[in-house]
């Protein structure tokens, strides 16, 4: 059997250098081995099972690898999912649990299972008890697969911690005391950051278990740590909006300014008050949404008049109020309520733009958060400045072992390995795909396109068959849902401000004739299973309203539908008036484009390309937007450490 085990390893290393694309045939022997060891362990009791899997913590403890354990492992953790789920990993399964073993990125379509996947491959590296993470994509896929599974986790001895945005301290100590710890890339990332800030010196120390086993006891600074274990090995679901889609923001956690508080009320106050008297191109130049705006020499002479006035606030200088300016502008025009934030509870709260869920308590820095309070008439919230900060790229590199899982992660494969050292495996389906993708569907105007997609849900809902509306943001979506009630069709809708409702409209989202509006939050780590007789009118129907900056998050809609050999189909319509052309193009060749098709009535097919030229353009600047940020925290990192400074403290 060892001989067998290091031949595989052999070929899955060759494999991943190679490039190849066919799954190699010691793959397939290895499940077969693991079936065979399955059906033997089904005549065994619960705890001559539980005592199987100490013998393997043993022969790890001992220093046998994990890869000669793999089949026993593997065929003790399915035989527990088969009876404490009612489920056994499909073959296929095995495949994805396999890459992720050897540290790569499983790519996986929507509904393989990677759950069950994911569960396989964190079982067999726990065995070690150095405790590994799973980073989800959000708060609630953490909790639902944590609960999910650990009745398996459990069965086997072992411990399972969910750490959320809620969680207090001491339940954060708790989970990564865990041997399996499930929580966000975010709150890993500033759980990381906290316990530099409080003991940037101290040396992580031995796992509980082992000191209770030993002896020992946590010294005074351990125990202010959230978790005082080395880093070891993490696997991470939806790899690819965490490692590409949200590593262009660093996680920043901020130190408040008490002093500075009452001096930016006033000032954001009065800048929000005053903008409207500053017109575009002549008192301002608008950069873009990441250069921000530009007071012209006009601009600052009428800042400079209003600074006479009797409400302007005392002592305050003109290059203060000059910047000041320039983020109320900013914030009028790039941050809009609905699309990049929402109104809860008196606060402005950041909606991912990829995930589509509130992001607890984030905040923008330099001011912006401040200025969009100050634009929305709410109460100020005191500044801060930069306590400790790092970036996604940094708070995975820490793991020795890092591995991950997606539907969409093959168009980001070359960045991913260039990146983070991680190939991209491609694991076949279970059962061939059924989906249908109907052609893309142009319009001039947006009122003709959501009039074509309210007809074409009222089609749809009359077969009885259940409807997925993908919409960009809350108003989209609320706007979406005014034009249904109009036209007497119930629906449901999900998006970030009732986040809370998600499993409960998931679930009914298959059932027959249901109508669902949805921004992406409903596309990731969710599946919609069918009611009865759906299958049979067609499946599940996908309308994707526009075009969103990641073809990947455009993918991940589409894959809602058709899961598991399922029917279902897929619809895209656009419209020359879409937010995509515009950003992606410019506002100036967007209007051209919408012109030119006005004056002369050619077909509008000929104008689907300029969409996805748009979409690739954005996805070119993005990426760009991740290399400059490497760039500068490198720099960053090595002028501190230079000056004796930990690289990840105090930056300004």
């Amino acid at each position: 059997m060892a001989n067998f085990i290091n031949s595989l390893t052999d070929r899955l290393r060759g494999f991943f250098l190679t490039g190849e694309n066919e799954i190699p045939a010691l793959w397939w022997d290895m499940i077969k081995q693991i079936q065979y060891l399955q059906q033997e362990n089904a005549s065994l009791s619960e705890s001559q099972l539980f005592d199987e899997w100490n013998s393997l913590r043993f022969r790890v403890q001992s220093g046998e690898s994990l890869t000669n354990l793999l089949p026993e492992a593997f065929a003790i953790v399915s035989e527990q999912m088969q009876r404490h789920l009612g489920m056994t990993p499909y073959p296929v399964q095995f495949l994805g649990a396999f890459a992720m073993h050897e540290g790569a990125i499983a790519e996986m379509q929507t509904g393989e299972g990677k759950t069950l996947t994911a569960a396989l491959t964190l079982c067999l590296n726990a065995l070690p008890d150095e405790g590994i993470h799973i980073a989800t994509a959000n708060d609630y896929l953490a909790q639902r697969d944590a609960q999910w599974l650990s009745p398996v986790y459990y069965s086997l001895g072992m411990t399972v911690g969910t750490i959320t945005a809620n969680s207090t301290m001491a339940e954060r100590r708790d989970a990564y005391e865990c041997d399996i710890t499930y929580s966000t890339a975010r709150e890993f990332g500033f759980d990381y950051l906290k316990d530099l800030l409080n003991a940037p010196e101290s040396k992580l120390s031995v796992s509980s278990r082992r000191q209770q086993l030993f002896g020992q006891q946590n010294n005074q600074s351990e125990q202010t740590l959230l978790n005082s274990r080395k880093p070891y090995m993490v696997i991470i679901d939806e790899a690819d909006s965490i490692l590409i889609d949200e590593a262009r923001t660093p996680l920043i956690i901020g130190q408040t300014d008490a002093a500075e508080a009452e001096q930016m009320t006033d000032l954001c106050q009065w800048s929000a008050s005053q903008i409207t008297k500053l017109t575009e191109d002549e008192h301002y130049i608008d950069h873009g949404p990441q250069r921000g705006m530009e007071l012209t020499e006009a601009g600052r002479r009428i800042v400079r008049e209003m600074l006479l006035q009797k409400d302007a606030p005392g002592s305050l200088d003109t290059g203060t109020a000059y910047q000041s300016s320039e983020r109320a502008l900013k914030a009028h025009r790039y941050f809009q309520n609905g699309r990049d934030y929402v109104v809860r509870d008196g606060k402005v709260e950041i909606v991912d733009e990829f995930t589509g869920r509130i992001s607890e308590g984030r905040m923008w820095q330099n001011g912006v958060h401040q200025a969009i309070e100050a634009k929305e008439g709410l109460e100020i919230t005191s500044p801060t400045k930069v306590g400790a900060q790092t970036t996604v790229q940094e708070l995975f590199s820490r793991y020795p072992r890092m591995a991950g899982m997606t539907g969409t992660a093959e168009s980001a494969a070359r960045e991913l390995k260039k990146i983070f050292g991680t190939p991209v495996i491609k694991i076949p389906t279970n059962r061939p795909s059924k989906r249908q993708i109907l052609p893309e569907q142009i319009f001039l105007t947006e009122e003709e396109k959501w009039a074509a997609i309210i007809e074409e849900t009222a089609a749809m809902h009359q077969q009885d068959r259940p409807v997925l509306i993908g919409t960009r943001s809350v108003n989209l979506s609320n706007q979406l849902s005014a034009r249904l009630l109009q036209a007497g069709l119930e629906h449901e809708v999900l998006h970030a401000l009732n986040h809370k409702n998600e499993a409960a409209i998931i679930q009914e989202a298959g059932q027959p004739g249901r109508i669902t509006v949805a921004t992406n939050m409903a596309g990731r780590g969710t599946d919609i299973l069918l009611g009865e007789g759906v299958a049979e009118k067609g499946g599940l129907h996908v309308i994707c309203s526009e075009l969103h900056e990641s073809a990947r998050i455009d993918r991940q809609l589409t894959g809602r539908c058709a899961r598991q050999g399922d029917p279902g189909s897929a619809h895209t319509l656009l419209s020359l008036e879409d937010d995509i052309l515009t950003a992606g193009l410019g506002e100036e060749q967007a209007q051209n484009l919408n012109s030119s098709f006005q004056e002369t009535s050619q077909d509008l097919k000929a104008t689907l390309r300029y969409f996805y030229q748009a979409q690739q353009r954005i996805e070119a600047r993005h990426e760009q937007q991740r290399i400059d940020l490497v760039n500068r925290i490198m720099q960053r990192r090595q002028m501190l450490q230079q000056m004796g400074q930990h690289a990840n403290l105090n930056v300004q």
